[in-house]
C-alpha cells in the first residue's frame, strides 16, 4: 500500500498519451527492423530509414517530457507541444494534447472563479 501512495496519479490524457507513446515506439522499431532485414543492401533506403528513425526518436523524447508535464500549473504549453508533435509527427498525439488542453482550461477557469 505504501508503494502505491508514492506513485503519482496519472490523468486520462496522460494514460492515453503513454499508450500512444508505446504504440508509436514499437511501430517505429518494427518498421526500422523490417527495412534493415528486407532491404539490407540499399544505402538510400537505409539512409532514409536512419533519418526518419532519428526524427521519431527525437519526437518520442520530446513526448516523454510532454506527457510528464502535461498538467503542470494547468498551463497550455505542454498540451500545445503535444498537438504540434501530432501535426508534425504522429497524428495520434493530437488526442491527449486536445484533451489536456480542455482539462487545463477548465482548471484555469475554476481557479479564476475562486479568486474573483
Amino acid at each position: 500500500v505504501a508503494i502505491m501512495q508514492n506513485k503519482k496519479h496519472l490523468t486520462g490524457p496522460q494514460i492515453v498519451g503513454w499508450i500512444i507513446w508505446w504504440f508509436v515506439t514499437i511501430l517505429i522499431l518494427l518498421v526500422l527492423v523490417a527495412i534493415m532485414v528486407f532491404n539490407p543492401h540499399s544505402w538510400i533506403t537505409n539512409t532514409v530509414a536512419v533519418i526518419f528513425g532519428t526524427l521519431y526518436v527525437i519526437q518520442q523524447i520530446i513526448m516523454i517530457f510532454c506527457l510528464k508535464r502535461l498538467h503542470r500549473n494547468d498551463n497550455y504549453a505542454w498540451p500545445i507541444v503535444a498537438i504540434v508533435v501530432g501535426v508534425l509527427g504522429s497524428i495520434l498525439y493530437i488526442i491527449p494534447g486536445i484533451w489536456a488542453l480542455m482539462i487545463n482550461n477548465s482548471a484555469q477557469n475554476r481557479h479564476r472563479n475562486t479568486i474573483n
